[in-house]
Order: C-alpha cells, then sequence, then structure tokens
C-alpha cells in the first residue's frame, strides 16, 4: 500500500529545505524556481511559516531566511542528542591535551553532518561549523565511518554521492578509497591529508553504540605543519583513545566486540 503525504507540508518543508542550504536570503521567484512551484504557492507558505516564526522576511525587502524558531528547534534537538551528551567532556579534555579543533559528527543520507565543536586556543580556520554537511570519501570522519561499513553499502554510497575532487589531495578513485579503509578498519584511525582543505590534516575514528554499531565519529584538525611537528602518531593515538571511551560510555564492549 503507498504512503500517503500531505502535499502541503511537503511544500512547506521544501521551502525550509531551500532556505537551509541557501548562501543568503531568497525572494519568492528564486524559491519557486528551485522547488518547481508557482510564486503565488511559496508566497502563502512563507506567509505562513513566517507568522509561526520558522521563516522571516529581511527588513526593507522581499527576501526570506530561516527564522528564530529553527534555531529553537536545532538547538533542542542537539541538546537531546546522547552521544553529544556524552562525547562532549571527553572532546573538552582531548581538547586540552592536543590544543587543536575536535568535531563531533554522524552520519545522514552518506555524508557527515557536524553536530559539535571544541576549540583550540591555537588559530585555525577552516570550512567546518556545527550544522554543516561534508562528503565522506575525503573528510577524515567520514572515512572513518566507511572503514565500518560493508564494501558494496561503501560503493553505493560513492556511486549516489560521487566522489568530487576538492583538491589535488582527493582521492577520487573508489578502489583506491576502499584500499585505504582497509587499513582504516584495523587501526581505527582514518588520516585526511589537505584531500578537504589545503593546508589542513585531518584524524578520525568511529564511535560505537552498545550493539557494535558506529552511529557517529570524532576527530582532530589543524594546519599541516603543526599537525605533522605534534606528531600524526601520537595524536592518532589520543584520538583513538578518546573514541574508544565515549564508545565504553555509550555501551560498547570492546572485549566482547573485538
Amino acid at each position: 500500500m503507498a504512503e500517503k503525504y500531505v502535499q502541503t507540508l511537503e511544500r512547506s518543508l521544501d521551502v525550509l529545505e531551500v532556505l537551509a542550504h541557501a548562501e543568503e536570503p531568497l525572494g519568492v521567484t528564486e524559491i519557486g524556481t528551485r522547488i518547481s512551484l508557482h510564486k503565488s504557492t511559496v508566497h502563502r507558505i512563507l506567509q505562513t511559516l513566517c507568522h509561526r516564526g520558522y521563516v522571516e522576511r529581511k527588513k526593507d525587502s522581499e527576501r526570506y531566511q530561516l527564522g528564530i524558531k529553527i534555531i529553537e528547534l536545532g538547538i533542542r534537538f542537539f541538546n537531546d542528542l546522547e552521544i553529544r551528551k556524552v562525547a562532549g567532556p571527553v572532546l573538552g579534555d582531548l581538547v586540552k591535551v592536543l590544543d587543536e579543533v575536535v568535531h563531533l559528527v554522524l552520519p545522514d543520507d552518506g555524508e557527515i553532518v557536524y553536530i559539535d565543536r571544541a576549540e583550540t586556543s591555537q588559530v585555525v580556520s577552516m570550512h567546518s561549523k556545527v550544522g554543516r554537511r561534508a562528503p565522506m570519501h575525503c573528510t577524515a570522519v567520514g572515512k572513518a565511518l566507511l572503514s565500518t561499513m560493508p564494501e558494496e553499502e561503501v560503493r553505493h554510497i560513492l556511486e549516489l554521492k560521487g566522489m568530487t575532487r576538492y583538491t589535488p589531495n582527493t582521492i577520487t578513485d573508489p578502489e583506491t578509497l576502499l584500499v585505504g579503509l582497509r587499513t582504516i578498519r584495523e587501526s581505527k584511525i582514518s588520516i585526511e591529508k589537505e584531500e578537504n582543505e589545503i593546508g589542513i590534516i585531518c584524524l578520525g575514528t568511529p564511535i560505537f553504540d552498545y550493539s557494535g554499531r558506529a552511529i557517529g565519529a570524532i576527530s582532530v584538525s589543524g594546519p599541516a605543519s603543526r599537525i605533522n611537528e605534534k606528531g600524526i602518531d601520537w595524536i592518532g593515538e589520543e584520538l583513538k583513545s578518546s573514541g574508544q571511551l565515549i564508545s565504553a560510555k555509550l555501551g560498547f564492549d570492546f572485549f566482547q566486540k573485538s
């Protein structure tokens, strides 16, 4: 039996998703074009969403952006995530040891989503921020998660999402990536050397729940010169230990699962 959906609600969600992915406020016509809706329909949806606080109109313009209500819901969602509550103190301790940026991510639809970031005292500029999505094939956290999956699932994700080249170091060949994932599967440490951003090295490790399923990953990122100076092996072991601690707090038994 086919599922039945509420068309108006689906269209409203389409509008919210377009605004969420836009880098600047959009006009009614722009929104309608992106989701193939007549501008009169888009206008009615926007008026309702504005009334409820989920969208707001820019002052003195006819352009729209997400409203404060969306932020409230997002914060509530992030605060309710058990993995974030458990990982937070561990990430804080890891930053104190390494003095580099630490991330926590979750997998979603063949990509990763940053849900937490612990800051370093040092200067570093990176694209990553809480709520941002990123590909799996060229991020340390993404590769850490891919390493826990069956090969056919990895191939499906790579075929579905592609392997976009972001830097000269980005791996764009599936077979080369699969070979690397086998090594990560054994070591539980992934390394991404300027594959996503020039000048940045990132190390990742997966997080497991009580059932042994990889539900997320954490990473350490910093300027290539600084990461190399501190020592990739040392950073990797510290990261791995923190990942194991978070997994243990979530109920994962390394002795029974090994």
